[in-house]
């Protein structure tokens, strides 16, 4: 990879002084527990638990007056058998192209949404792992699938400034022939950032969307904030996710994060009210350790156990069963 990357460079700096382009990725695989599946536990070599593999490309060229063009192409990678990931995309993961000043950002393609980046900076554990944020924010354990990412989407993001602001707004086009709005997905985030201090409030909505309820409006609203004692770092977080009349949760998150030298633990306790259905809510208990062989390279260990209710099934096919998962492995980011 070192001399691959290094030949790349060579030759995009001879033909454009101007040009940037990079070459970085994330290899994350281990051995993994669950007894999610009604049939019996199962141990596993598994891809990307505490951050999903990757291989991407990403490059800025100077246009001048302030004006910068970038862009960004991502692939997923199943590291444990070399297919890719997200339904075996190309570059699945981000694929976006787009200009850059000091008014901010606009990129067009296909992006994550800004609700999922929010869930991801109070997260503990990173938006991935067994234990990650989406397990009980979001829709019925399938946000990933849904509300991650979006496909012909136009967003801008502020550029940084001396107050600690940002903010980001988004659409994407349904492309539904007859109903321009079909399909359609829009979502925004605002937030405020300092040294030790962070608050970020977003919003996402699917214009007719995908099942649970198909066919009405989702919304999901999310407030979250962390604060850094330097010791330890505290994480709040509270979801409220609603479609039609069929389907509508609130969760709640609190969790921390203790650095050490090389070490750091972290974990969280979650909460998913069913404001629906009766004996359908769900709570899950997390907690995680790296150990830094490197400033690229780390070991970690991740456990979780998640109750159900009777009438809830969240990362199982059985009504009311329990899930215990543990995650173990190496990651390495260049």
């Amino acid at each position: 990879m070192g001399i691959f990357s290094s030949l790349c460079n060579i030759t995009l700096a001879q033909s454009n002084a101007q040009s940037n382009v990079a070459i970085y990725g994330i290899l994350d695989a281990g051995i993994a527990y669950d007894n999610a599946n009604s049939a019996g536990s199962i141990i596993a070599v598994k891809s990307g638990q505490e951050s999903s593999s990757r291989l991407g490309f990403k490059g800025s060229e100077d246009l001048g007056d302030d004006l910068k063009a970038l862009f960004v192409v991502e692939a997923g990678i199943v590291l444990n058998t070399g297919v890719s990931d997200q339904g075996g995309r190309l570059f699945g993961r981000q694929s976006y192209v787009g200009l850059g000043s000091d008014w901010g950002t606009v990129t067009v393609g296909r992006q994550y949404t800004p609700i999922y980046l929010a869930y991801g900076a109070i997260d503990p554990f990173g938006n991935n792992s067994a234990g990650d944020i989406n397990t009980l924010f979001g829709s019925d354990y399938n946000f990933l699938g849904n509300h991650k990412r979006f496909d012909n989407a136009v967003v801008y993001t502020s550029a940084p400034n001396s107050l600690g602001l940002n903010a980001s707004v988004a659409y994407s086009f349904g492309g539904q022939a007859g109903d321009t709005s079909a399909q359609s997905q829009a979502g925004l985030s605002f937030g405020y950032t300092d040294g030790k201090t962070k608050i970020i409030y977003a919003y996402h909505e699917a214009n007719k969307d995908l099942p649970p309820v198909d066919g009405d409006t989702y919304k999901s609203h999310f407030l979250g904030a962390t604060y850094d004692f330097s010791i330890v770092k505290t994480h709040i977080a509270f979801d409220q996710t609603a479609q039609g009349d069929g389907f509508k949760t609130q969760s709640y998150l609190l969790g921390a994060t203790i650095p050490f030298g090389k070490h750091a633990l972290f974990g969280d306790y979650t909460f998913r009210e069913n404001k629906v259905t009766p004996d359908a809510n769900t709570n899950q208990f997390a907690m995680g350790y790296n150990y830094s062989l490197s400033k690229r390279v780390n070991l970690y260990t991740i456990f979780s156990y998640l109750r159900n209710d009777a009438n809830s099934k969240v990362k199982t096919d059985e009504l009311g069963s329990n899930v215990t998962t543990v995650q173990t492995g190496i990651r390495y980011a260049f």
